[in-house]
């Protein structure tokens, strides 16, 4: 009876493997090549060799998404807070109405809703909310 080297056995498949693993890294290069050629962006969800795994350096824990897919949200750069915004709003169109708000949030071209900056107003007693009977949203008053 011949007992095999398993130590040889291990280093024949690896070298197996990564002599098939180069096929395949040629193969892609030539796919990428004719994407490049015909001015299409392959866009690939397995790691590319020697990319780490896991978030991108600086990335932090989040979970919006966008409705672009893969483009990330960025923050705007506005002249005043999303705070003072609102508190103008609200003293110059007395009993406004959260849509009224969140409308006049969007003109200016925020993302999202003004729903957060309304309620840490309210919380901190520089504007009164006033529930609407029988309707969504409030009425909101400096």
């Amino acid at each position: 009876m011949v007992r095999s080297n398993p130590a040889k056995e291990l280093m024949k498949l690896v070298d197996e493997l990564q002599a098939e693993r180069a096929q395949h890294a040629a193969a892609i290069e030539e796919i990428d090549r004719t994407f490049a050629s015909l001015g299409i962006t392959a866009s690939s969800s397995a790691p590319k060799p020697g990319k780490k795994r896991g978030r991108p350096a600086g990335s932090k824990n989040k979970t919006t998404k966008s409705a672009g897919g893969d483009q990330s949200r960025k923050r705007g750069s506005f002249g005043k807070t999303g705070e003072e915004t609102v508190i103008e709003f609200v003293k110059a169109n007395a009993n406004c109405t959260t849509a009224d708000v969140n409308n006049y949030w969007k003109a200016e071209g925020r993302k999202g809703s003004a729903d957060n900056a309304l309620t840490k107003l309210v919380k901190e007693k520089k504007i009164k909310r006033k529930n609407i009977p029988g309707q969504r949203g409030s009425q909101f008053k400096a």
